[in-house]
């Protein structure tokens, strides 16, 4: 008799507690649950993000599988997972369609376009793009509209983020360092072993010295340059490739 009230005492514990544990996890995760139901599935309307070659200067190659390489020629469409190269003295330039972002290579640099998907949020079109900087170094132009779009660059730092609407110049290598143009609007939010670091408009961040100094323009005058070239590059085709709405 005894035995059988303490399995009846087990069972009542056990349904109260299947009944309560779902109710103490809602309460915990109220934040991951509102989050979900703000972001949704890109509908089919949309397409897939895609980036396209601009330009090329000397011996670059690609490749969609990362093993068979192909000589790249202006007006090549990449989808996500393709790889870019640059030879000796060479160089391209990549526009991110969705983002009105290009990102130049310089020569002897390799990038995986890692992800390009799009998602909508509070009726907008999101964008995430992710690079692998695996070797060398690249100049980029954000033109961005949607403050939700975020480029991420993954290099021996960690991953740099750009999210947010506006404009930014930034001079990024594969070893770490990081330069934000002064006329940048959005900052680089660098991720790495160390925690969050903000690099503002102006500033350079190096993986080496772990500092943060004011961006010398001295030592940058070419790369600005380039920049400034790069800008009017990113400007047309931007504005010629405006986001559709859902």
């Amino acid at each position: 008799m005894k035995e059988n009230k303490i399995l009846r005492l087990l069972g009542t514990v056990k349904n109260v507690l299947r009944a309560a544990v779902p109710v103490v996890l809602l309460q915990l995760c109220p934040t991951g649950v509102i989050n979900a139901q703000e972001v949704k599935p890109a509908p089919d309307s949309l397409g897939q993000p895609n980036a396209m070659t601009l330009s090329v200067l000397g011996k670059c190659e690609y490749s969609e599988d990362g093993v068979t390489f192909t000589n790249l020629e202006k007006g090549h469409v990449f989808a996500q997972g393709a790889v870019v190269r640059t030879g000796e003295g060479a160089r391209t330039d990549l526009f991110f369609r969705r983002t009105g972002t290009t990102v130049r290579l310089q020569a002897d640099t390799e990038i995986k376009l890692e992800k390009m998907a799009i998602t909508v949020k509070d009726g907008l079109p999101v964008v995430h793009t992710l690079l692998d900087l695996r070797t060398g170094r690249i100049f980029t132009v954000v033109r961005s509209a949607v403050a939700g779009s975020t480029l991420e660059i993954r290099n021996a730092a960690g991953r740099s983020v750009v999210e947010g609407s506006g404009i930014g110049r930034y001079i990024i290598t594969a070893d770490g360092t990081h330069v934000s143009d002064k006329g940048s609007v959005i900052p680089i939010k660098l991720i790495g072993e160390n925690g969050v670091t903000l690099i503002e408009a102006g500033q350079q961040y190096t993986k080496k010295d772990g500092k943060m100094l004011a961006a010398s323009p001295p030592e940058w005058v070419k790369d600005l340059i380039q920049l400034d070239e790069l800008q009017a590059v990113t400007d047309e085709p931007a504005a010629n490739k405006p986001l559709p709405k859902p």
